[in-house]
């Protein structure tokens, strides 16, 4: 869980590197809200929560505010992977798309940056303690769609990934550059509105009460 602290810090506060990589793709998993019709990302119905905002579309970084799947993104460095795509089983309002498992954006991944110390400083929970490193990813190009137009993931598409059993939030799905080159092309074809996620995910979020107590 994030501290408020933490949460409230500019992505600017840490030391951002340079990352080379091929064009290659990697799949991770997000959970999106049921109360929404946009694929965003779950909103807490309280804080403090255990439910990091991730994907941060807002700030385009993946791991800054929390130390959740550590080892995922330490795999995405490591294989030098350039897209970090966002799939979900599809949770919201709209009937037609309900469990469908959907690509709905995607990050050109350019930057890292090592946030071990920010994590065990500003966090209440993490869990890099006992990692070498814990590095946070920085896109300098983001692109999230509706649902109509995310990109479908069948079983059939899954196998052909060589990708067994279940999609979840552990999972990590390695692609070619052929396989990567297909979905950010069919992503850049549909109208990007992270816009409207980053508006919707606001006015969503719980309201903590801080402002009561300023105006008493």
């Amino acid at each position: 869980m994030a501290n408020d602290v933490f949460m409230n810090r500019s992505i600017e506060t840490v030391s951002w590197q340079d990352y080379r990589a091929s064009s290659t793709g990697m799949v991770v998993f997000y959970a999106t809200d049921p109360v929404c019709e946009l694929p965003i990302r779950e909103v807490p119905e309280q804080y403090p929560s255990e439910i990091l905002p991730e994907p941060n579309y807002e700030t385009e970084t993946f791991g800054f505010f929390g130390c959740a799947r550590t080892k995922i993104r330490s795999t995405f460095i490591k294989s030098k992977i350039r897209y970090l795509f966002f799939i979900t089983k599809y949770a919201g309002t709209d009937a037609d798309l309900k469990d469908e498992y959907l690509i709905t954006g995607y990050y050109r991944v350019t930057k890292i940056a090592d946030v071990k110390k920010q994590h065990i400083r500003y966090c209440s929970d993490y869990s890099c303690l006992d990692e070498k490193d814990c590095f946070a990813l920085r896109a300098e190009e983001s692109r999230f769609v509706c649902a109509k137009d995310a990109f479908g993931v069948t079983p059939q598409l899954l196998k052909s990934w060589d990708f067994k059993g279940r999609v979840t939030r552990q999972s990590r799905i390695l692609l070619s550059e052929e396989q990567t080159a297909a979905i950010v092309e069919h992503l850049k074809s549909k109208p990007d509105i992270k816009e409207q996620y980053i508006e919707e995910t606001a006015r969503l979020q719980p309201h903590d009460g801080s402002e009561e107590e300023e105006t008493e």
